[in-house]
């Protein structure tokens, strides 16, 4: 619909530019012809219309400078004059054709190319999504999660899984950048935790153990940020360490008090040589929410150029501290939609709230 609109955009600019040489040729400039002036118009045709349409204007513009322009001194050289300058019309045209060919070839290879690129970013978004970990339902544990994607591929990750019968692990990160290239990380970083945190004894040992696989398979600019937790359903113990991720929010059932849980853990991933990395340990109980998100969801600005806040993710988990899991979700998800109104989503929002039964 665009390109029409151009090219009837051009064909009104190449009427008028004709009316307006041989306007000027018949009665401003009397003595010397202006048919000249007709490459410009014609070319302008060229770019937009067949050869043989452009051929024809080139014919109607010859005429137009034989009859608006000065008498010739005889038939001969009227026909020289008309020959040569329908000869230039026709060769200017053409090549002019072959240049808008040729861009029309270069524009579809792009689409094509473009075409071929989204459909490798839908097949490999539906690959991060079913590394992502599908619902869990355990005793004594309410959980759910949400990730939305600033673009078609996010890095963001989160997951949680049984490790005992009695332990679940939950993890949230964050790959620096976005896009493709934070995404490729994903499944790597979903394979190395599956694999290794059934062998491991506590968040801090599958951290560290994270933090040498990736300074193997990343270069220095690229980094993760991450929380991960340890909780036994029977106990109630929740055992964590943080790598310079956003601390989680501890919504306590029995005072709607909130707490951080941002104890020192150790630095980000993937960066510093012989990092070294903390557990800390609390005692849930029952109705107590956890709520890990990345920084998509405290710093998605409104309008007026605000964040969202801490302050507000709190207000909101306060609220809808009855409700389940997935509810804490949704309401936070929409909260912050409505918050930014118009405003582009900036940054991956992911969302894991963990609810205590």
């Amino acid at each position: 619909m665009g390109e029409q609109r151009v090219a009837g955009l051009l064909n009104f600019v190449v009427v008028a530019a004709v009316a307006a040489v041989a306007y000027t040729d018949w009665l401003i400039v009397a003595d010397v012809s202006l048919a000249y002036l007709y490459v410009l118009p014609i070319a302008l045709c060229a770019l937009v219309n067949p050869l043989p349409f452009t051929i024809g204007l080139g014919t109607i513009c010859t005429f137009l400078g034989d009859i608006f322009g000065p008498p010739a001194p005889s038939l001969y050289w009227r026909i020289v004059h008309n020959v040569v300058y329908l000869a230039s019309f026709v060769v200017v045209g053409f090549l002019v054709t072959l240049i808008a060919q040729q861009r029309d070839r270069m524009a579809e290879e792009v689409r094509e190319q473009r075409d071929a690129y989204e459909r490798d970013l839908a097949l490999a978004a539906q690959v991060q999504r079913r590394v992502l970990p599908k619902p869990l339902t355990l005793p004594g544990v309410d959980i759910a999660a949400k990730m939305k994607t600033a673009r078609m591929l996010g890095g963001d990750y989160y997951d949680f899984f049984p490790v005992s019968d009695d332990v679940i692990d939950v993890v949230i990160a964050d790959v620096s950048g976005k896009g493709a290239a934070a995404a490729l990380l994903m499944p790597s970083l979903a394979v190395a935790l599956r694999l290794r945190a059934r062998e491991l004894e506590a968040p801090s040992e599958v951290i560290q153990d994270l933090d040498e696989i990736l300074k193997q398979i990343t270069n220095a600019a690229t980094f993760v940020t991450m929380f991960y937790a340890r909780l036994n359903r029977v106990t109630r113990t929740l055992q964590y360490a943080n790598a310079g991720h956003n601390p989680p929010v501890l919504l306590r059932a029995s005072s709607c008090e909130s707490q951080f849980l941002d104890e020192a853990g150790g630095p980000i991933l993937g960066i510093l040589p012989n990092a070294q990395y903390s557990d800390t340990s609390l005692t849930l109980a029952q109705g107590d929410i956890l709520t890990l998100f990345t920084d998509g969801v405290t710093e998605q600005e409104n309008e007026q150029g605000e964040e969202f806040s801490v302050d507000r993710l709190e207000d909101v988990i306060c609220r809808d501290g009855g409700g389940s899991a997935a509810q804490v979700v949704a309401h936070v998800s929409e909260a912050v939609a409505v918050f930014a109104g118009e405003t582009e989503q900036a940054d991956d929002l992911t969302l894991v709230v963990l609810k205590v039964l």
